[in-house]
């Protein structure tokens, strides 16, 4: 077949115009200049500083390679190509080289070894770019003597349209190389940290041990999580255990607090959205999912998640893909599930606030997390790092020691608010206490957990309670006559004038323990 020279410049060109996907664009490309030019695949190659030379792109009739293969070039080499560019059985054409005999040129038969062609023709074609290396680009076919003077000329029509393309190639590789240093130093920032607030978890031998344990057995494989456990029994913790014992722990853990996100944002937070999906949505954002690709995203307080939200979460990790709010695209996304949640999640199901298929697709494999108050074998060791780490963060150290029966009064409460609540205390313990034993004389005031059962209902007018029992008691009988609803219409939010998130964290600060009922019907 033959072609026009100002044609096929015309039709190359286009071909690398068609798309802003590089890959596509090379390959669609190659696929018509095989058409007048006999090509098994066509290169990008880059004389680096070194003088070695590394091919950056290598396009074939099976796809497109973007590669780093490094082709070594000894100075002998090169010396010997310049005396062989002098013999007569090899010609530049419109500063196209055409090597018919590889075997003989010490270039080619040293490219041909690096790609395993036993075999090969080549046309070369030398390109300078401004503030870069020298550069070629080439086409090579698997038969000797393959190439003719007329293939030469056309393939000189094209430089200027195949520099552009491999400019664009050589971005992509700076784009990638960047990228793939960003997400290394990015892992490397975060095990340095880990490593300074402290990655061994205290009790993995003793409290911890049969937690500990499962972690470690669930991490080998890709199966979802559920963390359930009490407020502050350290569920983030445990999951970023299972985080760095998996196959994925060079990939992002992403945190999603599902019970801190309004309600008209979870789907954007979790799924993303396209610009102008909505109201402020002034450019395209990645969601949790496609931020925790190739890692973890840990769904923390799951059962406070809405209804529609549920349902994208289902789909999302039954058919592992997501479509970005206000988006028609569907992305995949490679994502390992771990959730957690202190609510009694079959309570949820049975009042139709949480979906039983999305329960069944999470509980994969349950770890229940046991309260401080059940493992207080851990609190002695718990007590002593914390004392450091938090003298450390608060510009205290050395430490107070702990008085005589300091440790027997941390070990005879009850801890309520489980390692966070210890956390609080001795934070507080080292501030009041600069300059004598650190004392805890005042847990005895709050040894008992605040129940509903617990709170006094009939007082008399004139006696006087704490200002948070008062509080606490009108929020209880709030929540009675609800039946523990929190959001909607009957809810006690509603009720008290209070977003739910608000409640929430009143409820969770004030220790209230109040399981769903029936709602009693006001009097």
């Amino acid at each position: 077949m033959t072609v026009d020279k100002h044609q096929f410049f015309r039709n190359v060109t286009l071909s690398l115009c068609c798309s802003l996907d590089l890959e596509k664009a090379l390959f669609k490309c190659f696929q018509y200049i095989r058409k007048y030019i006999p090509a098994d695949g066509l290169q990008f190659d880059i004389t680096e500083p070194n003088g070695a030379t590394v091919s950056i792109v290598r396009v074939t009739k099976e796809g497109v390679e973007i590669q780093d293969i490094l082709i070594p070039f000894s100075p002998e080499s090169i010396e010997e190509e310049q005396r062989y560019f002098e013999k007569k059985e090899n010609k530049k054409i419109d500063d196209v080289l055409i090597f018919n005999a590889p075997n003989i040129n010490p270039i080619s038969k040293d490219f041909a070894k690096v790609l395993n062609l036993k075999e090969a023709s080549n046309l070369v074609l030398p390109v300078d770019f401004e503030d870069s290396f020298p550069a070629t680009i080439s086409l090579y076919s698997f038969s000797q003597h393959a190439y003719t003077a007329d293939h030469a000329k056309l393939f000189s029509a094209v430089k200027e349209p195949f520099s552009m393309a491999m400019s664009n190639a050589l971005r992509h590789r700076d784009v990638q190389n960047r990228s793939e240093n960003f997400k290394k130093e990015t892992q490397r920032l975060y095990l340095e940290l880990m490593k300074i607030s402290g990655d061994k978890i205290i009790g993995a031998e003793s409290g911890l041990k049969e937690v500990m344990t499962l972690a470690r057995h669930v991490a080998e494989v890709e199966s979802p999580v559920m963390l359930l456990g009490e407020t502050g029994t350290g569920k983030d913790v445990i999951a970023n255990a299972i985080h760095q014992f998996s196959k994925r722990h060079e990939g992002p853990v992403v945190k999603v607090n599902c019970g801190a996100i309004p309600e008209n944002l979870i789907d954007s937070e979790l799924f993303g959205h396209e610009k102008g999906a909505f109201t402020g949505a002034v450019s395209q954002k990645r969601g949790k999912f496609e931020r925790a690709d190739s890692g973890t995203l840990f769904l923390d307080e799951v059962g406070e998640l809405s209804l529609v939200a549920q349902v994208r979460l289902l789909r999302a990790i039954q058919f592992k893909e997501i479509e970005r709010l206000g988006g028609t695209r569907t992305i995949p996304v490679d994502t390992r599930i771990i959730a957690a949640t202190h609510r009694d999640m079959d309570e949820l199901i049975k009042s139709g606030t949480f979906r039983e298929d999305l329960y069944f697709r999470l509980n994969v494999f349950p770890i229940h997390i046991p309260p401080l108050r059940k493992r207080k074998e851990d609190i002695p060791a718990l007590a002593h790092y914390f004392i450091e780490k938090k003298a450390k963060d608060l510009n205290l150290y050395p430490p107070q020691r702990l008085a005589p029966r300091a440790m027997d009064q941390l070990m005879d409460y009850d801890w309520p608010g489980n390692v966070r609540e210890l956390s609080n205390i001795i934070e507080r313990a080292l501030i009041l206490n600069r300059n004598t034993p650190l004392t805890f004389d005042h847990l005895h005031i709050n040894s008992a957990t605040r129940n509903a059962s617990e709170i006094p209902r009939d007082k008399n007018d004139d006696d006087i309670i704490p200002f948070d029992d008062m509080i606490s008691q009108y929020i209880v009988k709030v929540l009675k006559r609800t039946g523990g609803r929190i959001e909607g219409p009957n809810g006690a939010a509603k009720l008290l004038n209070m977003k739910p998130n608000t409640l929430r964290s009143k409820i969770k600060k004030l220790n209230i323990r109040f399981h769903r009922t029936k709602a009693q019907k006001p009097s």
